[in-house]
């Protein structure tokens, strides 16, 4: 089994005979990070290059590995990771990811040779605007939007038959974005995912945002028609009533994001690879009057 990696920095530092000192200088870091390292930590993925070459081995070596043996990528990614704490461990990931970006793209094309931090960070200035990078091999999306404090990856395998396979009816985004239109909702929904995730009847709603309670009934059971919140019948002294609760609290942020990015023209943006319609021609993306129709013939 390969050593963990922090063993391995440390033994192939004192077999060199250097400080942590020593080789936190050549390295570009402090004696406190190599320290981190060797105590469990894991240098920055952009830096296992040159923490190999300065301790004259290579990153497989690094790992513990010996020549001709087969590196477990997903092992030795999950270790890597695991080196850092929970809180970090996502940022990581993030520069994991950027870092393999290159092997996306089609032969022949190149990535010029820029960290995370300066790609994906950049000195946005005063005008709030995000970054984007776009890759697209034909089998796939590869999306990664940056803000100053703000970033996140996707990858979307293309399906065999298409992305419009798993889109929801035309008809569905039209009654969804209605719904969103209407007074009130958008402030109901920025409420309703600030507060703790449990059951609330209209009129707790309805004080809070100042709204007629018979508006906040409508609204509630429009969202919860939609799936957006969930509803139950509590039985109470005089009879029934009706309360809901947040169906997937976590949803809201990442489409308030990507909506955002889809309607912002003036991103800076850096497409990377061949680019071609992500829809293709032969794709179907039906409308549920549409469907019915077909079906029906």
């Amino acid at each position: 089994m390969p050593g963990m990696l922090s063993e391995r920095i440390a033994a192939l530092r004192k077999e060199r005979g250097l400080t942590q000192e020593q080789l936190g200088k050549m390295v570009g870091v402090s004696s406190q990070a190599v320290g981190k390292w060797e105590k469990g930590g894991a240098p920055d993925v952009e830096l296992l290059p040159v923490v190999s070459r300065q301790l004259g081995v290579t990153i497989d070596a690094l790992f513990g590995l010996e020549g001709g043996e087969q590196i477990d990528v997903e092992d030795a990614a999950g270790r890597w990771l695991r080196g850092f704490p929970n809180k970090e461990r996502m940022g990581q990931f993030c520069r994991l990811v950027w870092a393999s970006v290159k092997y996306f793209l089609p032969d022949g094309l190149s990535l010029p040779e820029i960290g995370y931090l300066e790609t994906c960070q950049p000195d946005l200035g005063d005008d709030d605007r995000l970054m984007l990078s776009q890759c697209w091999g034909g089998d796939g999306i590869l999306l990664d939007i940056h803000a100053e404090d703000l970033s996140f990856v996707t990858l979307w395998p293309k399906p065999e038959k298409g992305y419009a396979q798993w889109f929801a009816p035309k008809s569905e985004y039209r009654r969804l974005f209605a719904l969103l239109a209407r007074p009130g909702c958008l402030e109901l929904l920025e409420y309703l995912h600030s507060r703790k995730l449990s059951y609330f009847s209209p009129i707790v709603a309805a004080k809070h945002l100042k709204m007629p309670r018979e508006t906040a009934e409508e609204l509630l059971d429009a969202l919860a028609e939609r799936s957006i919140l969930r509803s139950v019948n509590l039985e109470v002294e005089d009879g029934e009533v009706k309360a809901y609760r947040v169906a997937e609290p976590l949803k809201l942020v990442p489409f308030l994001y990507l909506t955002r990015c889809f309607m912002q023209s003036d991103m800076n943006s850096v497409r990377l690879g061949d680019w071609a319609p992500p829809l293709g021609p032969d794709e179907i993306w039906r409308d549920t009057k549409e469907k019915k129709q077909h079906e029906s013939q």
